[in-house]
Protein backbone atom coordinates (compact mmCIF):
# COMPACT_ATOMS: atom_id res chain seq x y z
CA UNK A 1 0.00 0.00 0.00
CA UNK A 2 1.59 3.58 -0.96
CA UNK A 3 2.49 6.43 1.15
CA UNK A 4 -0.64 8.20 0.53
CA UNK A 5 -2.69 5.51 0.29
CA UNK A 6 -2.00 4.70 4.12
CA UNK A 7 -2.89 8.21 4.60
CA UNK A 8 -5.98 8.21 3.81
CA UNK A 9 -7.05 4.93 5.85
CA UNK A 10 -7.21 6.85 9.34
CA UNK A 11 -9.22 4.21 10.95
CA UNK A 12 -10.51 3.14 15.16
CA UNK A 13 -7.08 2.35 16.08
CA UNK A 14 -5.98 5.74 15.79
CA UNK A 15 -8.44 6.93 17.83
CA UNK A 16 -7.48 4.06 20.81
CA UNK A 17 -3.94 5.05 20.37
CA UNK A 18 -4.95 9.01 20.81
CA UNK A 19 -6.80 8.39 23.59
CA UNK A 20 -3.72 6.34 25.70
CA UNK A 21 -1.14 9.35 24.68
CA UNK A 22 -0.69 11.54 27.34
CA UNK A 23 -1.41 15.35 26.63
CA UNK A 24 -2.47 16.67 22.97
CA UNK A 25 -1.24 14.45 20.38
CA UNK A 26 -1.82 16.63 17.50
CA UNK A 27 -1.15 14.72 15.12
CA UNK A 28 -4.00 12.25 16.14
CA UNK A 29 -6.15 14.93 16.83
CA UNK A 30 -5.57 15.82 13.21
CA UNK A 31 -6.17 12.23 12.03
CA UNK A 32 -9.83 12.20 13.87
CA UNK A 33 -10.63 15.89 12.15
CA UNK A 34 -9.01 14.03 8.85
CA UNK A 35 -11.19 11.15 8.98
CA UNK A 36 -14.37 13.62 10.01
CA UNK A 37 -13.76 15.67 6.99
CA UNK A 38 -13.14 18.52 8.82
CA UNK A 39 -10.04 19.40 6.36
CA UNK A 40 -8.76 22.70 7.58
CA UNK A 41 -9.10 21.99 11.10
CA UNK A 42 -7.02 18.52 10.51
CA UNK A 43 -4.27 20.90 8.91
CA UNK A 44 -4.23 23.20 11.82
CA UNK A 45 -3.56 20.65 13.96
CA UNK A 46 -0.92 18.67 11.60
CA UNK A 47 0.66 22.14 11.88
CA UNK A 48 1.13 22.38 15.38
CA UNK A 49 2.08 18.48 15.17
CA UNK A 50 4.94 19.28 12.99
CA UNK A 51 5.86 22.20 15.54
CA UNK A 52 6.01 19.57 17.95
CA UNK A 53 8.42 16.89 17.14
CA UNK A 54 10.45 15.95 14.12
CA UNK A 55 7.88 15.28 11.32
CA UNK A 56 7.79 11.36 10.30
CA UNK A 57 7.41 11.04 6.38
CA UNK A 58 3.96 9.97 7.39
CA UNK A 59 2.92 13.12 8.94
CA UNK A 60 4.08 15.53 6.26
CA UNK A 61 1.83 13.33 3.68
CA UNK A 62 -0.98 13.71 5.51
CA UNK A 63 -0.20 17.81 6.03
CA UNK A 64 0.01 17.62 2.67
CA UNK A 65 -3.24 15.82 1.67
CA UNK A 66 -4.70 18.18 3.99
CA UNK A 67 -3.46 21.31 2.59
CA UNK A 68 -4.56 19.67 -0.72
CA UNK A 69 -8.22 19.70 0.41
CA UNK A 70 -8.73 23.02 1.26
CA UNK A 71 -6.43 24.70 -1.50
CA UNK A 72 -3.42 25.37 0.83
CA UNK A 73 -1.14 24.74 -2.13
CA UNK A 74 2.02 26.74 -1.46
CA UNK A 75 1.95 24.66 2.00
CA UNK A 76 1.51 21.31 0.05
CA UNK A 77 4.10 21.53 -2.43
CA UNK A 78 5.97 22.00 0.25
CA UNK A 79 5.40 19.46 2.49
CA UNK A 80 5.68 17.28 -0.79
CA UNK A 81 9.02 18.91 -1.65
CA UNK A 82 10.35 18.07 2.05
CA UNK A 83 8.71 14.74 2.26
CA UNK A 84 10.96 13.87 -0.84
CA UNK A 85 14.07 14.82 0.75
CA UNK A 86 13.21 13.22 4.17
CA UNK A 87 12.40 10.04 2.98
CA UNK A 88 13.57 9.26 -0.67
CA UNK A 89 11.85 5.97 -0.76
CA UNK A 90 8.56 7.92 -0.89
CA UNK A 91 9.84 10.50 -4.16
CA UNK A 92 6.98 8.72 -6.30
CA UNK A 93 4.20 9.82 -3.53
CA UNK A 94 5.69 12.67 -3.36
CA UNK A 95 5.33 13.76 -7.38
CA UNK A 96 1.88 12.19 -7.17
CA UNK A 97 1.40 14.70 -5.07
CA UNK A 98 2.81 17.44 -6.66
CA UNK A 99 1.09 16.67 -9.70
CA UNK A 100 -2.35 17.04 -8.56
CA UNK A 101 -1.22 20.27 -7.14
CA UNK A 102 -0.59 21.44 -9.93
CA UNK A 103 -3.82 20.15 -11.59
CA UNK A 104 -5.63 22.16 -8.50
CA UNK A 105 -3.67 25.19 -9.79
CA UNK A 106 -4.69 25.24 -13.23
CA UNK A 107 -8.00 25.29 -11.97
CA UNK A 108 -7.52 28.01 -9.34
CA UNK A 109 -5.25 30.28 -11.94
CA UNK A 110 -2.76 29.96 -9.26
CA UNK A 111 0.12 30.43 -11.57
CA UNK A 112 2.69 30.80 -8.59
CA UNK A 113 1.59 27.00 -6.70
CA UNK A 114 1.45 25.81 -10.48
CA UNK A 115 5.19 26.68 -11.06
CA UNK A 116 6.27 25.35 -7.42
CA UNK A 117 4.55 22.42 -8.30
CA UNK A 118 5.98 21.74 -11.72
CA UNK A 119 9.57 22.85 -10.18
CA UNK A 120 9.41 20.89 -7.75
CA UNK A 121 8.64 17.37 -9.47
CA UNK A 122 11.66 18.54 -11.55
CA UNK A 123 13.67 18.98 -8.24
CA UNK A 124 12.78 15.49 -7.19
CA UNK A 125 12.26 13.35 -9.85
CA UNK A 126 13.97 14.98 -12.84
CA UNK A 127 13.86 12.02 -15.26
CA UNK A 128 10.07 11.82 -14.58
CA UNK A 129 8.10 11.68 -17.75
CA UNK A 130 4.93 13.91 -16.82
CA UNK A 131 3.12 13.53 -20.32
CA UNK A 132 2.22 16.03 -22.34
CA UNK A 133 0.26 18.62 -20.47
CA UNK A 134 2.45 18.42 -17.11
CA UNK A 135 5.29 18.69 -19.32
CA UNK A 136 3.45 21.69 -21.45
CA UNK A 137 3.19 23.43 -18.08
CA UNK A 138 6.60 23.14 -16.35
CA UNK A 139 7.78 24.75 -19.33
CA UNK A 140 5.34 27.23 -19.74
CA UNK A 141 6.37 28.76 -15.87
CA UNK A 142 10.09 27.66 -16.12
CA UNK A 143 11.60 30.79 -14.51
CA UNK A 144 14.64 30.47 -16.67
CA UNK A 145 11.91 30.02 -19.79
CA UNK A 146 11.24 32.86 -22.66
CA UNK A 147 7.53 33.54 -22.90
CA UNK A 148 6.99 33.36 -26.65
CA UNK A 149 8.27 29.03 -25.71
CA UNK A 150 5.62 29.17 -22.32
CA UNK A 151 2.87 30.71 -24.88
CA UNK A 152 3.92 28.16 -27.60
CA UNK A 153 3.82 25.37 -25.16
CA UNK A 154 0.59 26.52 -23.40
CA UNK A 155 -1.42 26.03 -27.26
CA UNK A 156 0.39 22.41 -27.50
CA UNK A 157 -1.03 22.10 -24.32
CA UNK A 158 -4.33 22.56 -24.91
CA UNK A 159 -4.30 20.36 -28.29
CA UNK A 160 -3.70 17.18 -26.61
CA UNK A 161 -5.93 17.53 -23.60
CA UNK A 162 -9.90 17.22 -23.41
CA UNK A 163 -12.22 19.63 -23.81
CA UNK A 164 -12.17 20.96 -19.96
CA UNK A 165 -8.43 21.38 -19.45
CA UNK A 166 -7.77 22.67 -23.10
CA UNK A 167 -10.33 25.75 -22.11
CA UNK A 168 -8.63 26.09 -18.72
CA UNK A 169 -5.35 26.18 -20.41
CA UNK A 170 -6.56 28.25 -23.02
CA UNK A 171 -7.42 30.81 -19.61
CA UNK A 172 -4.09 30.84 -18.58
CA UNK A 173 -2.40 31.36 -22.14
CA UNK A 174 -4.84 34.35 -22.30
CA UNK A 175 -3.20 35.44 -18.51
CA UNK A 176 0.21 35.43 -19.67
CA UNK A 177 -0.23 36.95 -22.39
CA UNK A 178 -2.07 39.97 -20.59
CA UNK A 179 1.09 40.18 -18.77
CA UNK A 180 3.10 40.57 -21.59
CA UNK A 181 0.81 43.49 -22.92
CA UNK A 182 -0.48 41.36 -25.83
CA UNK A 183 -4.06 42.49 -25.19
CA UNK A 184 -5.57 41.16 -28.67
CA UNK A 185 -4.03 37.94 -28.28
CA UNK A 186 -5.66 38.29 -24.92
CA UNK A 187 -9.03 38.85 -25.85
CA UNK A 188 -9.43 36.28 -28.59
CA UNK A 189 -8.67 33.76 -26.44
CA UNK A 190 -11.10 34.71 -23.54
CA UNK A 191 -13.30 35.51 -25.98
CA UNK A 192 -13.15 32.28 -27.65
CA UNK A 193 -12.97 30.54 -24.71
CA UNK A 194 -16.83 32.02 -23.41
CA UNK A 195 -18.20 30.84 -26.89
CA UNK A 196 -17.79 27.59 -26.41
CA UNK A 197 -17.06 26.56 -22.29
CA UNK A 198 -20.27 25.58 -20.63
CA UNK A 199 -18.21 25.28 -17.47
CA UNK A 200 -19.15 27.56 -14.64
CA UNK A 201 -15.00 28.18 -13.38
CA UNK A 202 -13.68 28.46 -16.61
CA UNK A 203 -16.42 30.76 -17.85
CA UNK A 204 -15.81 32.92 -14.88
CA UNK A 205 -11.85 32.87 -15.30
CA UNK A 206 -12.60 34.00 -19.02
CA UNK A 207 -15.26 36.48 -18.37
CA UNK A 208 -12.72 38.30 -15.60
CA UNK A 209 -9.65 37.78 -17.75
CA UNK A 210 -11.39 39.75 -20.83
CA UNK A 211 -12.57 42.56 -18.18
CA UNK A 212 -8.89 42.96 -17.48
CA UNK A 213 -7.63 43.34 -20.51
CA UNK A 214 -10.41 45.71 -21.02
CA UNK A 215 -9.08 47.64 -18.19
CA UNK A 216 -5.20 47.69 -19.34
CA UNK A 217 -6.41 48.75 -22.79
CA UNK A 218 -8.36 51.75 -21.13
CA UNK A 219 -5.78 52.55 -18.51
CA UNK A 220 -2.97 53.22 -21.64
CA UNK A 221 -5.95 55.20 -23.36
CA UNK A 222 -5.77 57.11 -20.59
CA UNK A 223 -2.40 57.55 -20.46
CA UNK A 224 -1.85 58.56 -23.50
CA UNK A 225 -4.39 61.34 -22.92
CA UNK A 226 -7.00 59.23 -25.23
CA UNK A 227 -10.39 59.92 -22.78
CA UNK A 228 -13.06 58.93 -25.02
CA UNK A 229 -11.26 55.60 -25.82
CA UNK A 230 -10.51 55.08 -22.57
CA UNK A 231 -13.68 55.27 -21.36
CA UNK A 232 -15.11 53.14 -23.82
CA UNK A 233 -12.67 50.36 -22.72
CA UNK A 234 -13.74 51.13 -18.72
CA UNK A 235 -17.68 50.72 -19.92
CA UNK A 236 -16.38 47.17 -21.67
CA UNK A 237 -15.07 46.09 -18.76
CA UNK A 238 -18.20 46.97 -16.92
CA UNK A 239 -20.43 45.61 -18.67
CA UNK A 240 -19.01 42.19 -18.09
CA UNK A 241 -20.08 42.43 -14.53
CA UNK A 242 -17.75 40.85 -12.60
CA UNK A 243 -15.65 40.20 -11.20
CA UNK A 244 -16.69 43.08 -8.61
CA UNK A 245 -12.81 43.83 -8.30
CA UNK A 246 -12.21 44.68 -11.57
CA UNK A 247 -15.53 46.21 -12.58
CA UNK A 248 -14.52 48.64 -9.27
CA UNK A 249 -11.13 49.68 -10.52
CA UNK A 250 -12.67 50.33 -14.39
CA UNK A 251 -15.70 52.58 -12.56
CA UNK A 252 -12.56 54.23 -10.63
CA UNK A 253 -10.68 55.26 -13.79
CA UNK A 254 -13.51 55.95 -15.18
CA UNK A 255 -13.95 58.64 -12.57
CA UNK A 256 -10.34 59.77 -13.65
CA UNK A 257 -11.29 59.69 -17.44
CA UNK A 258 -14.03 62.23 -16.89
CA UNK A 259 -12.33 64.53 -14.87
CA UNK A 260 -9.53 64.94 -16.78
CA UNK A 261 -12.56 65.57 -19.49
CA UNK A 262 -14.10 68.44 -17.61
CA UNK A 263 -16.90 66.47 -16.53
CA UNK A 264 -17.11 66.70 -12.73
CA UNK A 265 -20.54 65.32 -12.67
CA UNK A 266 -19.95 62.16 -13.82
CA UNK A 267 -16.83 61.94 -12.63
CA UNK A 268 -18.75 62.25 -9.22
CA UNK A 269 -20.51 59.41 -10.43
CA UNK A 270 -18.13 57.23 -11.12
CA UNK A 271 -16.41 57.51 -8.05
CA UNK A 272 -18.83 56.36 -5.85
CA UNK A 273 -19.35 53.57 -7.92
CA UNK A 274 -16.15 52.84 -7.10
CA UNK A 275 -16.66 52.91 -3.32
CA UNK A 276 -19.67 50.86 -3.47
CA UNK A 277 -19.19 47.42 -2.19
CA UNK A 278 -15.90 48.06 -1.24
CA UNK A 279 -14.57 47.52 3.06
CA UNK A 280 -11.85 49.69 4.89
CA UNK A 281 -8.72 48.03 3.65
CA UNK A 282 -9.97 48.47 0.16
CA UNK A 283 -7.26 50.34 -2.10
CA UNK A 284 -9.56 50.82 -4.85
CA UNK A 285 -12.32 52.41 -2.35
CA UNK A 286 -9.69 54.39 -0.58
CA UNK A 287 -8.75 55.95 -3.86
CA UNK A 288 -12.09 57.00 -4.86
CA UNK A 289 -13.15 58.36 -1.63
CA UNK A 290 -10.13 60.29 -1.95
CA UNK A 291 -11.19 61.55 -5.53
CA UNK A 292 -14.16 62.22 -4.29
CA UNK A 293 -13.08 64.62 -1.45
CA UNK A 294 -10.60 66.34 -4.10
CA UNK A 295 -13.62 66.98 -6.22
CA UNK A 296 -16.53 67.86 -3.29
CA UNK A 297 -13.99 70.29 -1.91
CA UNK A 298 -13.57 67.50 1.35
CA UNK A 299 -17.59 66.02 1.19
CA UNK A 300 -18.76 63.12 -0.20
CA UNK A 301 -22.09 63.84 -0.31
Amino acid sequence: MSLLRRVAVVGAAVLVVAACERGPDHERLGDRRYAERSFIDALAEYRLALRQRAPSAELRAKFAAAALRVGALGEAVGAYRDLAKAEPASADDAADGLMRAARLAVDARDLAALAQAVGAVREIQPDRTLGALAAALGASFDPSGRPGDALDLLVQAAAVSGPVAADSLLVLYGDLSLRLTQYDAAQRVYEGVLRRSRVPAVVRAARAGLAGSAVERGRDALGAGFLDDAAEWFAKAIALGEPDSIVRVAWLLTGDARWADGDTTRAVEAYRRAVSGGDDDDATAARANEQLRKLLGGGNR
